[in-house]
C-alpha cells in the first residue's frame, strides 16, 4: 500500500522538526544553554564584538528579543557589555571566558541545524522551498510575528 502524498510530506516535516529538536536538546544537555544563546556566542566569537542591533540582524529576530537574550547571557556570565570609549551611546557585547568555554565544547553547527543546512542550498533550491512554503502558509492561519522567533524558543 502506498502512502498518500500529503502523509509523506507530513512525515518529512516530522523528520525536520525531530532533527532540529534533537540538536537543541544536545546543546542544552552539553552546554546548559539554549540554541539561541549558542548562536549568539558563535556570532560574537566570529566578529570579536557586536552591538545588540547586529545580533538581532544576524539571528533575524527583533531587537527587543535580542536585548532580552543578551541580558540573560550577561546575568549568566556568558557575555559582557562594554560602552564604546569613542561613543557612550554604543554598547558592544563581548564573550567572557565562560562564554568561550561553552562555545568550545558545544556541538555544531552553532547557528542551528536548519539555518546551517539552508546555507548549503543553492539559490534555486531555496526559491523552490520558499515557493512551496509560501503556498502552505497561505492556506494556514499563522502568526507573522513568529518569523522573528528563534526556533529554539518555539
Amino acid at each position: 500500500m502506498t502512502t498518500p502524498l500529503d502523509v509523506e510530506v507530513l512525515q518529512q516535516f516530522r523528520m525536520v522538526f525531530r532533527a532540529v529538536r534533537t540538536h537543541f536538546h544536545e546543546i542544552e544537555k552539553k552546554c546548559d544553554i539554549s540554541g539561541s544563546q549558542l548562536w549568539v556566542l558563535s556570532c560574537i566569537n566570529v566578529a570579536g564584538s557586536l552591538r545588540v542591533t547586529e545580533i538581532a540582524e544576524k539571528l533575524s529576530i527583533h531587537q527587543s528579543t535580542a536585548s532580552n537574550l543578551i541580558e540573560r547571557m550577561v546575568k549568566d556570565g556568558l557575555v559582557k557589555k562594554i560602552k564604546s570609549s569613542t561613543d557612550q551611546r554604543v554598547t558592544n557585547i563581548f564573550l567572557t571566558e565562560a562564554g568561550k568555554a561553552i562555545l568550545h565544547k558545544a556541538p555544531g553547527p552553532a547557528e542551528g541545524l536548519l539555518p546551517a543546512t539552508l546555507k548549503q542550498l543553492s539559490t534555486d533550491e531555496l526559491r523552490q522551498i520558499q515557493g512551496a512554503l509560501d503556498m502552505l502558509l497561505g492556506k494556514m492561519d499563522v502568526d507573522p510575528a513568529a518569523k522573528h522567533t528563534p526556533l529554539a524558543d518555539l
